[in-house]
């Protein structure tokens, strides 16, 4: 979609099941349960190309296995498996990236394997082809912004209920139609999710 002026916005659409697009970034502070300070965990959200639903997840910090599994848990509260995902270059998914045959973790690899999607690494320095999930941490970010939690548990039941009683009501700006909504057209069009959780392995 072209705006006016010398700028311009590219707008991606999805068909229904499509695409994911998953992200990091920095969420809330809470208190460690072993050091009793309080850190700053990792957020992380993918998001639904199409109805924009996304999954939002707390960890305190990042790894090949981390990443792996906050893909498989928010396949299982999607319902389905998207059949693409669109993803930085960063390590735990990216080992080497490349325009035409980008290196994935092996790990991350085999997981997506599992679940039939395959990974869309970003062009290397381009990583605007995922405005959608940049959007979901923000709105996240946001609604997190000068809060504090005691326990990295209340900080998950906060982030569920806000979840389901704001972001998945709303209407969303460019479709001008509910999250949840959208979200019920989309998940006839996801990859049913294998009977047996992916094992996961030490790479």
């Amino acid at each position: 979609m072209l705006s006016g002026g010398d700028d311009y916005e590219v707008l991606f659409t999805t068909a229904p099941g499509e695409e994911a697009q998953v992200d990091y970034g920095d969420g809330p502070m809470v208190r460690d349960p072993l050091s009793g300070k309080y850190r700053r965990a990792r957020l992380f959200v993918m998001t639904l190309g199409y109805s924009r639903k996304s999954v939002r997840l707390l960890a305190w910090r990042s790894s090949s296995e981390v990443w792996a599994r906050f893909h498989e848990k928010a396949f299982r509260r999607l319902g389905g498996a998207p059949h693409t995902v669109v993803l930085d270059n960063l390590k735990e998914g990216v080992l080497k990236p490349d325009i035409y045959d980008p290196q994935l973790n092996p790990l991350y690899r085999d997981l997506l394997t599992h679940y039939g999607v395959v990974a869309l690494p970003c062009r290397p320095r381009h990583p605007d082809r995922k405005g959608k999930v940049e959007r979901g941490v923000d709105h996240a970010q946001r609604a997190l912004r000068g809060l504090r939690f005691e326990h990295p548990d209340a900080a998950e039941a906060y982030l569920d209920r806000w979840e389901e009683r704001w972001a998945d009501t709303r209407i969303h700006g460019t479709t001008q139609r509910q999250v949840a909504a959208m979200l019920a057209e989309e998940k006839p069009s996801l990859r049913p999710l294998p009977v047996e959780p992916f094992r996961f392995y030490r790479h």
